[in-house]
């Protein structure tokens, strides 16, 4: 076999052998980049939905917790006159319909339903005893009660938050109220992955896939309970051996998911969340293709090199007496062969970097989007050859990152439980994190902050977290009542006097009436619109600013709007 056979022979064994290791070495490291590109992704996204979950546990538990302090749910415990349990049907009736809730009930210390916001319903609770009920137990027992169950005489699952009533050291009865998750699963429904949320059984209860509701966790899943009666099993396979690869039966189909999980803080629940592996798929075989094409062009090239040489070296053999000129072609081609390997290497250089830019596939906020847009405005400007303006836009994004790390740890630090311990506060610094945290509101709204503040700590006793709520809740009523309104400024004055810290909050709105200001403090009470509010955020300011032994005061201010004074002890600096 002449060498030119040999060279393509070897050039096609080449192709032959190298084309599928190389697509198969791509297509796994395209496949795992993608894998854990969507791995993280899926965690992060398993914390949004776990903490959009607790905001939509949280932000009704205050509610009962308020309510046992009124003063005619203790009288008609003790009095259950028809009048009485009338008035407390409507209003409950009323609250239920405004938070929204499924029901609010009250119950006596055997457990049966004196009045219900369902009272003039054919399912109503009145005249029920739910005595039975765990979270009735619990509520007489350590005085709250927390319990996910499906309703005896409703029969719609939904979680139960009960207070316990107590008057004159004696236990009267049990407020309990009970959300439903319908809101909360068609927002879910929007999202891309699948999420399912399980009981302690391993029972889904809460999802945005219908056919999952009810149904419980598959034998082989660690956390399954086993066969329970009368409950078919998720329409899952897993891998026996732990892997974090699901397939789901859609359609008569099985689709692959990549799955994580998360055990939810309260109670015993636990969150999962699956994210489809077919865009994995996709990118891996985009990365095999785009291999095999190097290793196809890189053979190409290396026999189209070897055969011109080949094809110069039998030239210099038969024609001696043109040697030169035989030596100034194998220059040129020489030269020539050179550029094209450069122009090949650059071309597996760029496959390898447009690969892993399709490995990277985020979707963020809004900072984001803004980046996006001064990113484009800065090509633009740069083909015009304006180098100051393409600076300027840099800037701009730098700025923004700033700011998403700033947003985010600030969220972070408001959305942490509180503990529950009292110890010395930073109020200057708990001014400027609540600043922080409502910046885009501000800008929203046009509001303007003038800041009176020391330029030193002021340590206070009290709780960080609820410090912080109280502020948000003045900052935001402020914010809401200089609305429409054509001086928008927030007025923030902080000074100390004989062992207190006095902070004013005031805004340049309408004020507050006359009528108003005995009742500002009071649960329920509230000066906006239908809809708007539910007159428990002062209430609950007023209850915590109590624990840390201070006051919190109401009024309209000399020169306009209305002025809410806080005022706390103040303690020793922390060690």
């Amino acid at each position: 076999m002449n060498p030119p056979g040999r060279m393509r022979l070897l050039a096609l064994l080449v192709l032959i052998l190298g084309a599928p290791l190389a697509a198969a070495v791509a297509a796994a490291w395209g496949e795992q980049v993608a894998r854990q590109g969507l791995r993280e992704e899926g965690h992060a996204q398993l914390a949004l939905f776990s903490a959009n979950l607790r905001t939509e546990l949280e932000k009704h538990r205050a509610v009962p917790f308020v309510m046992v302090h009124d003063r005619g749910v203790a009288e008609l415990l003790a009095d259950p006159q028809p009048d009485a349990r009338i008035a407390m049907n409507r209003k409950l009736e009323a609250i239920a319909d405004a938070l929204p809730a499924s029901a609010l009930y009250l119950m006596d210390a055997e457990g049966n339903t004196l009045a219900s916001s369902n009272w003039n319903r054919p399912d109503s609770f009145v005249g029920q005893n739910f005595a039975f009920r765990p979270y009735f137990q619990s509520a007489i027992a350590r005085g709250e009660g927390h319990h996910f169950a499906l309703g005896t005489t409703s029969l719609v699952p939904g979680y139960y938050t009960a207070h316990r009533v107590v008057a004159e050291n004696r236990t009267l009865g049990v407020l309990v109220l009970k959300v439903a998750f319908n809101a909360l699963e068609a927002g879910w429904r929007e999202a891309t992955p699948r999420v399912a949320v399980t009981d302690r059984d391993g029972l889904v209860f809460i999802t945005n896939v219908d056919s999952w509701r009810f149904h419980s966790l598959p034998a082989e899943h660690p956390d399954a309970p086993g066969t329970m009666p009368g409950i078919d099993p998720l329409p899952w396979r897993l891998d026996p051996h732990g892997g974090e690869v699901v397939t789901v039966e859609e359609n008569r189909q099985r689709r692959p998911y990549l799955m994580a999980s998360m055990a939810l803080p309260d109670g015993d629940w636990t969150l999962h969340l699956l994210t489809r592996l077919e865009p994995a798929y996709a990118r891996a075989r985009q990365a095999a293709l785009l291999a095999a094409g190097a290793v196809a062009l890189l053979v190409m090239g290396g026999l189209l090199i070897a055969q011109r040489r080949h094809a110069m070296q039998e030239r210099l053999a038969i024609q001696e007496e043109a040697r030169a000129e035989l030596e100034r072609r194998v220059a040129e081609a020489t030269t020539e062969l050179r550029a094209r390997e450069n122009e090949l290497v650059q071309a597996a250089k760029l496959a390898a970097l447009g690969q892993m830019s399709a490995g990277i596939a985020h979707e963020i906020n809004q900072p984001l989007a803004a980046i996006r847009t001064f990113a484009d405005n800065a090509t633009v400007l740069l083909e015009r050859g304006k180098a100051e303006m393409v600076r300027d836009n840099l800037l701009e994004i730098a700025g923004l990152t700033d700011r998403m790390a700033a947003i985010t740890r600030h969220l972070k630090g408001f959305a942490r439980r509180a503990s529950g311990r009292q110890s010395a506060v930073d109020v200057v610094s708990a001014v400027h994190q609540v600043l922080a945290l409502l910046e885009a509101r501000r800008r929203r709204d046009d509001v303007t902050v003038a800041l009176d503040l020391p330029g030193e700590p002021v340590w206070v006793n009290g709780e960080d977290v609820r410090l912080q709520q109280v502020l948000v809740n003045l900052f935001t009523n402020a914010g809401d009542a200089m609305r429409g309104r054509p001086e928008r400024t927030l007025h923030l004055r902080l000074r100390t006097d004989d062992g207190c810290a006095v902070l004013t909050v005031r805004d340049t709105g309408a004020g507050i009436a006359p009528d108003d200001l005995g009742r500002m403090f009071v649960p329920f009470f509230t000066t906006k619109e239908a809809g708007e509010g539910l007159g428990l955020g002062l209430s609950i300011s007023h209850g915590i600013v109590r624990d840390f032994g201070g006051t919190i005061a109401a009024a309209n201010h000399p020169d306009g709007g209305a002025c809410f004074t806080l005022t706390l002890k103040r303690t020793e600096a922390p060690a």
